[in-house]
């Protein structure tokens, strides 16, 4: 009886440590592939940083070339890219008169369940609506948290240059002018086709040029649904002379952005 006892207490002996054994590796096992997916997915939303910060590279290099283009190609393994029309519209106001209305149209890719973003961020650009210098960025990359992780990228926004004074011919004789340029950059959406593996283009559409003449110190705004107050700034701010008549130049870039499969 002894020896039989003492028999089933190894066969017992055996079966728990088998048991604990198996739960240790298959909990190792477990967390050595959650980890694994989170490093995926992490270095897959660093890769779709790099996709969007390229792309406004593009933009920014076919704006002035009609019909150029450019891409970037990626895969989307555990990130899903967007074309979203958001429905909003960005207007532009002299004297409070509207001019111009463009619509707010956003590229942006959406992160893996493990990617988190704690503070969000601009990689290039700003907030601001109205940029008054040349070397300000018209896109903004931005990334941050709802619901999932996002990398953004959006044209919301106008560049006021102020180009100085010059004569021009009015049709019956010379006067003395401002010249103020006001750039904006028009996104619209073509061709979407997701895929794993996928290439986003930009394509110059067109430019869009028309000159108004305005008078005294006017004031130009722009107003985003998005922003409590519309950002203003008057002709003399620009370091324009209110005394004079000035041209404005509104100049609308058309670029085409499309998601094509493959590659």
């Amino acid at each position: 009886m002894k020896k039989r006892n003492l028999g089933f207490s190894h066969v017992i002996t055996t079966v728990i440590l088998t048991s604990v054994m198996l739960v240790i590796v298959l909990t190792t096992s477990f967390f050595a592939n959650s980890l694994l997916n989170t490093q995926i997915e992490r270095s897959q939303f660093d890769q779709a940083k790099n996709v969007i910060l390229t792309l406004d590279e593009i933009v920014k290099k076919v704006t002035f070339k009609p019909q150029s283009s450019g891409y970037v190609r990626s895969s989307f393994w555990t990130t899903i890219p967007y074309l979203e029309e958001t429905g909003e519209t960005l207007q532009i106001l002299v004297d409070q008169t509207p001019v111009l209305d463009i619509p707010v149209n956003i590229v942006k890719i959406q992160g893996g369940s493990r990617v988190s973003v704690a503070v969000p961020e601009n990689l290039t650009g700003s907030e601001s609506v109205l940029l008054t210098r040349v070397s300000d960025s018209l896109g903004r990359v931005h990334v941050y948290q709802s619901n999932r992780a996002w990398i953004a990228l959006d044209y919301s926004r106008i560049r006021c240059i102020n180009s100085g004074t010059s004569e021009f011919f009015n049709g019956t004789d010379y006067e003395i002018c401002n010249f103020v340029e006001i750039t904006l950059i028009k996104i619209t959406f073509g061709i979407l086709e997701f895929q794993e593996k996928a290439s986003i283009t930009a394509t110059n559409i067109g430019v869009e040029a028309n000159q108004t003449k305005f008078y005294n110190n006017f004031t130009i705004s722009v107003e985003k649904s998005d922003i409590e107050e519309p950002e203003t700034i008057c002709l003399s701010d620009l370091g324009g002379n209110p005394d004079y008549p000035t041209l404005i130049n509104f100049v609308v870039v058309g670029v085409e952005t499309s998601i094509l499969g493959g590659g």
